[in-house]
């Protein structure tokens, strides 16, 4: 990737934290904040380069599914989002039995 789009990148997601509020919508951290999709969509988008990305977290913000969260807020959120792990999938139906 170029410097023009890394720049472009940069400023990008410099104006998109600016749109969403410049902190975590949990605590209200300002340092290590991260984009997070509300409903998850994979991690696909981490794989690929910076202005590919940006682009992809634009798409999910007009979607209204796009959220600033800081790094400890993240790791909570996507911790519980693990089938198996302690979030809403590893909770069983009171009613279920065996």
């Amino acid at each position: 990737m170029g410097a023009a789009q890394k720049d472009w990148a940069r400023r990008a997601r410099i104006k998109l934290m600016t749109e969403l509020g410049d902190k975590c919508v949990t605590c209200g951290a300002i340092a290590e904040l991260e984009f997070d999709c509300i409903k998850a969509c994979g991690d696909r988008h981490h794989r690929i380069d910076s202005s590919a990305r940006i682009c992809f977290y634009r798409a999910q913000h007009r979607a209204g599914n796009l959220q600033i969260l800081c790094k400890k807020c993240n790791t909570v959120k996507s911790a519980s989002e693990l089938p198996g792990q302690y979030g809403h999938y590893a909770d069983p139906d009171p009613d279920w039995t065996i």
